[in-house]
């Protein structure tokens, strides 16, 4: 049987009530890829793909912490971590500095990994990562019993 890629309405439901434990303002969509909306407290969730992006954060964040979490619950993190952490100064700095890798990838000045790994640098995404892992270390038990009911193997 093939693994499921894709979030269905149980998959939110488990997301929604874990969510709701951190903040209950929170409302959790299907979505296309993970992002966030942080003036309406929403977060969209894209797929439950390991792919070449998730390797590469975890790649990232195991360099910075030495740490090994479940991917898919610190990418569901990281979207309420920008909830948590984000200012507008900050979303500010995200989009100008974004602007400026971008280019400098499609201009091949930096490779797809370098544009990551200074994407995974901002001050924005760095503090929303932080936070999801550190409530993720401080909520261990509970993080890992969502990855098992999500489907996902540590």
């Amino acid at each position: 049987m093939a693994k499921r890629n894709h979030f269905n309405k149980a998959d939110i439901k488990l997301v929604q009530d874990f969510v709701n434990t951190i903040d209950k303002d929170i409302v959790i969509k299907k979505g296309r890829r993970f992002e966030v909306d942080v003036t309406e407290e929403e977060i969209f969730l894209g797929n439950k793909r390991f792919d070449r992006v998730s390797q590469l954060l975890m790649n990232w964040l195991y360099s910075k912490t030495k740490v090994n979490v479940n991917w898919l619950v610190l990418s569901i993190l990281h979207e309420v971590g920008h909830i948590m952490t984000d200012t507008e100064e900050l979303q500010d700095q995200r989009e100008t500095l974004n602007a400026v890798y971008s280019f400098m990838y499609e201009q091949e000045v930096i490779t797809e990994t370098e544009y990551f790994i200074s994407y995974f640098e901002i001050p924005a995404e760095y503090n929303a990562t932080m936070w999801g892992l550190n409530y993720y270390l401080n909520n261990s038990q509970k993080c890992q019993e969502l990855a098992k009911m999500l489907g996902q193997v540590m």
